[in-house]
């Protein structure tokens, strides 16, 4: 079959889901801004910086804000190859699903493993970065269980939430989101005005050209790759609107304008943000960030005033909710999607979804009792989660971009229909842009010396999902009873599992 013929028109999104071998079981109630909302929320923009403002300078110095004008467009190569995959593939469990379908289940497997291992530890490390940051408000000084305490209270919210349904989840989302935007926007203001005219003996823009780590350590390749994972990790998790594909209306337009615009718009923003808010220092920066009390915060208070710096809490707040909110919403459907082709162990209770809520009720719980156990384990310090969860997410865009690299190769990658982003010519370079900046980030995540324990964790990861491959998932595979309906059993072979065994209930018209 050609690309060309896969493509019949359909009159409904319930109808394009039937093609790809599925019935709508979720509620397809997302707008196109719900999408935006839910990328926006998943980058959150306050979750990074507000939690890891002071790294970056103890690397490298002030002109660490530099760096986020080389990764936001490297991102952008990312996003571009997503948005050309989820305007093709518009289906709930997208790398997976993309990868199955373009390569092999046996590969997809791997694709969707590492992928659903980066949203449970995102949703686990933005638990954890609540706790970090607003448990000085609560408590003087917060001890570790009050930490997680106030993390896994936050998570069991976020799971009520779920549970409830995508619409009161998404609607909070979405109020939680426009919280952060326009705050984010007012607060640009505030400092640049502050930085220009009002505040006084500040570091201005001279701190962009202070190459002066606050350990005093030389700066080394190292020190500024190291230095570069803040918009790293805050430039993470725009894909969550290509995952939540089977309850968004218009889902080959919607997701890939969602993803392009929250990149751009959160890569932008950032970097303002965080180059005021370094301006914006005082003239000892060295003993303002080293102190107990969150820098971010502090810096508003002392700069502009107490009542901002409550502002900012509420805006902080409501921004690292939705992206919790966001993230376990994500991490649900991967886990309902790959229990629905038979996948995981105990896939059939999994992929069971709530008769009134028609939300993945068994998989919020499994992704809230996770999320639960890592920041036990790690003692509620967001920092070691975060590490984690960007090695996982890069090795998902490395091996989505490998299987679209071998289906471009093959011609098998499906046809774009009307008004649908496409890259055309501009696949195989940018392909190759962004597998190298995978390349580049996968290594500063896993040599450095303080990173050597993320390549163990997920060593360990990786292990694990090749265990359960090798000793159960491949002969279900090879069986035909496990898989995406029509997609290859190996790397060239038939399909041999019909789209109708997979269907579930007819689609909605």
């Amino acid at each position: 079959m050609t690309a060309a013929e896969d493509l019949p028109a359909r009159t409904t999104d319930a109808d394009d889901l039937a093609a790809l071998g599925y019935g709508q079981q979720l509620n397809r109630s997302m707008s196109s801004f719900t999408a935006f909302a839910l990328a926006f929320s998943m980058v959150s923009i306050n979750t990074g910086i507000v939690t890891l403002f002071t790294d970056p300078f103890s690397r490298v110095g002030g002109a660490a804000v530099l760096l986020w004008l080389l990764v936001l467009p490297m991102v952008l190569t990312l996003v571009a190859v997503y948005a050309h995959l989820s305007g093709r593939m518009p289906i709930t469990g997208y790398a997976y699903q993309w990868s199955s379908r373009l390569v092999g289940p046996h590969f997809g497997w791997f694709t969707g493993w590492i992928a659903l291992v980066s949203f449970l530890a995102g949703t686990a490390g933005t638990a954890a970065a609540v706790g970090t940051v607003f448990a000085p408000e609560i408590w003087r000084h917060p001890t570790t269980h009050q930490i997680q305490a106030l993390s896994i209270g936050c998570t069991l919210v976020a799971a009520v939430l779920n549970i409830i349904g995508v619409k009161v989840a998404t609607r909070i989302n979405n109020i939680g989101a426009s919280i952060e935007l326009i705050g984010t926007f007012v607060l640009v203001l505030v400092l640049a005005a502050g930085v220009l005219v009002f505040f006084k003996h500040t570091q201005g823009l001279s701190i962009l050209a202070d190459a002066r780590p606050l350990t005093g350590k030389p700066v080394t390749l190292t020190s500024v790759a190291l230095a570069g994972l803040l918009p790293v990790y805050v430039l993470l998790g725009w894909e969550g609107a290509a995952d939540l594909a089977e309850e968004t209306v218009d889902p080959r337009r919607a997701a890939p304008r969602a993803m392009f615009r929250s990149v751009v718009v959160s890569g932008i923003i950032g970097f303002v943000v965080f180059a005021l808010l370094a301006m914006a220092l005082p003239n000892s920066p060295a003993a303002f960030l080293t102190g107990s009390e969150n820098p971010v915060l502090k810096l508003i208070s002392q700069q502009i005033g107490p009542f901002a710096r409550a502002l900012m809490i509420v805006v902080a707040f409501a921004s690292i909710f939705a992206c919790l909110i966001a993230n376990m919403a994500v991490a649900t459907r991967m886990i309902f999607a790959l229990s629905r082709d038979n996948m995981l162990p105990a896939s059939k209770g999994l992929q069971s979804v709530g008769r009134r809520s028609r939300a993945p009720v068994p998989a919020i719980v499994a992704v809230t009792v996770v999320a639960v156990v890592l920041n036990l384990l790690n003692s509620g310090l967001v920092g070691k989660i975060y590490a984690m969860v960007g090695l996982t997410y890069y090795l998902t865009y490395a091996l989505t971009m490998t299987a679209t690299a071998v289906a471009e190769r093959r011609g098998t990658i499906p046809a774009a229909t009307e008004g649908v982003f496409d890259l055309g010519r501009w696949l195989n370079p940018v392909v190759g842009f962004a597998l190298l900046w995978c390349g580049v980030v996968i290594a500063v995540l896993t040599f450095p010396a303080e990173n050597n324990q993320n390549a163990v964790t997920v060593s360990v990861v990786l292990v694990v999902g090749f265990l359960w491959w090798a000793l159960v998932l491949r002969r279900r595979l090879n069986a035909g009873t496990a898989g995406p309906p029509g997609a290859s059993r190996t790397l060239g072979g038939a399909s041999s599992r019909p789209a109708e065994q997979n269907a579930g209930p007819p689609p909605a018209h």
